[in-house]
């Protein structure tokens, strides 16, 4: 992703920001350019956007923590516009990668026509690159100019101080993953964030705030609001510690993960999804299922030793919220949280879904400390557990040889327990679950 940016003097623009940052503007996704549009009234097709800069590196500059703490959020460039043309793009992170996608857009007035573009992927470190030197050039030539004193320019100040301070940089993160604005944040949601802080660190933290406890989720529930909800969720999991051994345990997890763990788990530039893919297909040859139905957690755990593993209740806690991996010593607990099972096949494959996403979480990402097992899909550390949890219970070439025998997903999804939808998960990604376990 690039940003070009031709300035244009003498702009006939109101606001003296609009005028100082009037330009061409030019934003190149590879060997795309989403800026290039046909105008419907002139017939003709134009490479770049005419239009003040300053209200998109405000938008940037005032989102930047949102952009970078969100998850399973995109941020689109649309709110930016403030009255001018941009192209449909939106921005997101899972943790890992940063990605933009270009949609089509069709404006009626004026008339104007965006073709779609190829979005592109990149690392953090590219992305916060690309958009802090455009967001400093807009910055820069305002202040030549002798404005430097905008909303864009303070926005961009504070966020550019935080960066130089680590911890500051985490907190806003936070915040930002809890969908509130750093620098004008109440005193609740900041004590909580340091709470959640002293059980959850680093992106563990991001996707616990981000998968359940954000304002933007918050609705009333008869007289409670999640605003208690997020607080009861947090004294559950910190509960949880206190539990038996012998109900979270699985000793055999222990074991595999000394032995699995010899080679390099992530290949350079690999995708997070690809090692929980490769990590799955060992652990079930190891284990010898062969495709075996696991019909229960419980008998998932038995398979790991785990004879007396047990659920754990958790009422008034976010709905979210699946399960909990502690890894704070040589033996990984998964504290696994029951559903509501009664007469509902899908509660019983949801519980088994969720300990294979553990399973998977304390096997390929094995560092101390606690992660939530949550609903987030965009989100890297929940992307390695469900890759996993897909392929270790119903591994892609036994769903292929039945689909080839005329089963329906119905019916494959009843043979490995788990839901039609992770069946078809498997069918579309077939091709990346092979190139993932080539060895």
């Amino acid at each position: 992703m690039k940003f070009s940016v031709e300035w244009i003097d003498g702009g006939t623009n109101a606001a003296a920001e609009e005028r100082t940052t009037l330009c061409d503007l030019r934003i190149l996704l590879g060997n795309d350019n989403a800026c290039r549009f046909l105008d419907d009234i002139a017939n003709e097709t134009f490479d770049a956007l005419t239009v003040p800069a300053v209200h998109l590196a405000e938008g940037l500059a005032r989102d930047w923590w949102r952009i970078f703490g969100s998850r399973d959020r995109r941020q689109s460039l649309l709110p930016y516009r403030t009255g001018f043309i941009l192209p449909n793009l939106q921005i997101g992170f899972d943790g890992a990668t940063f990605e933009v996608v270009g949609h089509q857009q069709i404006c009626a007035n004026p008339g104007l026509r965006f073709w779609q573009v190829e979005g592109e992927s990149m690392p953090r470190t590219d992305a916060e690159t690309a958009l802090s030197n455009f967001v400093q050039a807009v910055v820069d030539k305002l202040a030549d100019e002798g404005i430097p004193h905008c909303e864009a320019a303070l926005a961009w100040a504070r966020v550019a101080a935080s960066r130089t301070d680590a911890a500051e940089a985490a907190f806003c993160e936070a915040a930002g993953a809890l969908g509130v604005d750093p620098y004008a944040i109440s005193e609740d949601d900041a004590r909580f964030i340091e709470q959640a802080g002293e059980l959850f660190t680093g992106e563990a933290l991001i996707e616990f705030l981000a998968g359940g406890c954000r304002q933007d989720n918050h609705i009333a529930d008869g007289q409670r609001t999640s605003f208690t909800r997020r607080w009861s969720t947090l004294a559950w999991l910190r509960d949880l510690e206190s539990r038996q051994r012998y109900e979270c345990n699985l000793p055999k997890l222990a074991e595999l993960r000394k032995q699995f763990q010899p080679s390099p788990p992530r290949r350079p530039g690999e995708r997070p999804w690809a090692q929980g893919y490769r990590m799955a297909r060992t652990l079930g040859n190891e284990l010898n299922l062969n495709g075996s139905r696991l019909k229960t957690p419980e008998t998932l755990a038995k398979r790991l030793g785990g004879g007396n593993f047990q659920c754990v209740a958790g009422t008034d806690v976010e709905p979210s919220i699946r399960a909990m991996v502690a890894q704070n010593g040589a033996e990984p607990r998964i504290h696994l949280r029951a559903r509501n099972r009664g007469k509902f096949l899908w509660a019983m494959q949801a519980e088994t879904f969720a300990l294979a996403r553990s399973i998977g979480d304390a096997l390929c990402l094995p560092h101390s400390g606690h992660r939530v097992v949550n609903n987030l899909h965009n989100a890297e550390q929940q992307a390695v557990g469900r890759a996993f949890a897909a392929e270790f219970l119903a591994p892609v070439e036994k769903v292929l040889d039945m689909a080839g025998e005329g089963l329906d997903n119905e019916e494959i999804a009843s043979e490995f327990n788990v839901s039609p939808q992770v069946v078809q998960h498997q069918l579309d990604n077939r091709e990346r679950i092979a190139a993932a376990c080539l060895t």
